[in-house]
């Protein structure tokens, strides 16, 4: 026996939709097709692919360690498959995008979409942290992320680095300062992100290294969201820099420590790279670069 792609489309739906009945439904056959693919592939090289518990399935440490590589050629076989029905250019297909940052991803998507209209995009908002998870178990297509230092194991190109400052409302006691120390940010209650947010993961690490306790009042998981807080006085934000927009009504204010920046990247797993529509959105960083 060959292993085929509808073997390969079914193992990779079982495993992302967590059941067979769903990845049925998504695959366009029949359950029993789906459990006859998984069944073949299972007796013939005589491992178990897939737990199966009631109703979910999830993927045994064999499936996990060759997910990566199935995806890869599925991804390469719908290649192969726009190019025959000449869809070479990309006048059709879909992305599956992530972002933490629209200030810096939308621009880019832009970019992407007046040259590609066609290509169906779904993208979402999340934290760094909590997106990362998700394009290595194939949710995501592509992510925009913030760290200090590239993420490693993927394949990834730099936006921008930026600093972190503190954000503050006009007539705030830090407002006409031109930077603020550590010392000062203690003496706040502080409006930031999520926990799993690549800037407040930086920000918090060099107030540790600084020897500073921090006063975080609110998690808000929105930038919208924190800039109506800082608005109504509740206390001041943190941001990377090139968030901060002029309709905000706020003021950034550098802190006094030259090492305190953040990187903004995109990424995709290694094996998608060379993808067309992951390639374009790559060129389209370079394009604004």
């Amino acid at each position: 026996m060959k292993l085929s792609i509808n073997q390969m489309r079914a193992v990779e739906a079982v495993v992302r939709t967590g059941s067979f009945s769903a990845a049925a439904k998504e695959l366009g056959i029949s359950q029993p097709s789906v459990s006859n693919h998984l069944s073949a592939l299972e007796k013939h090289y005589r491992t178990q692919l897939v737990h199966r518990n009631g109703r979910q399935a999830e993927a045994t440490e064999t499936c996990r360690e060759i997910l990566s590589r199935i995806r890869s050629v599925l991804a390469m076989t719908d290649e192969i498959e726009h190019a025959l029905e000449g869809r070479r250019r990309m006048q059709a297909g879909s992305l599956r995008l992530g972002y933490s940052t629209y200030q810096f991803a939308m621009p880019i998507l832009s970019t992407f979409m007046t040259k590609f209209p066609d290509v169906e995009i779904e993208a979402r908002a999340m934290a760094s942290y909590d997106l990362l998870p998700l394009l290595e178990d194939g949710k995501f297509d592509v992510v925009f992320i913030t760290a200090k230092e590239p993420p490693q194991g993927l394949h990834v190109q730099k936006i921008r680095t930026e600093p972190i400052v503190v954000v503050v409302p006009e007539g705030h006691p830090l407002s006409e300062r031109q930077t603020a120390s550590w010392k000062d940010l203690a003496n706040y209650p502080l409006v930031q992100r999520e926990n799993s947010s690549g800037t407040r993961r930086v920000f918090e690490k060099a107030a540790l290294n600084a020897g500073v306790r921090l006063n975080t009042v609110l998690a808000l998981g929105s930038w919208g969201a924190i800039v109506s807080t800082i608005n109504a006085g509740m206390g001041i934000g943190v941001a990377m820099a090139g968030e901060v927009l002029p309709s905000n009504n706020l003021i950034p204010i550098p802190i006094d420590d030259e090492a305190l920046n953040v990187s903004h990247y995109l990424a995709c797993l290694p094996e998608m790279q060379h993808v067309s529509a992951i390639r374009a959105m790559f060129d389209a960083v370079h394009a604004l670069q």
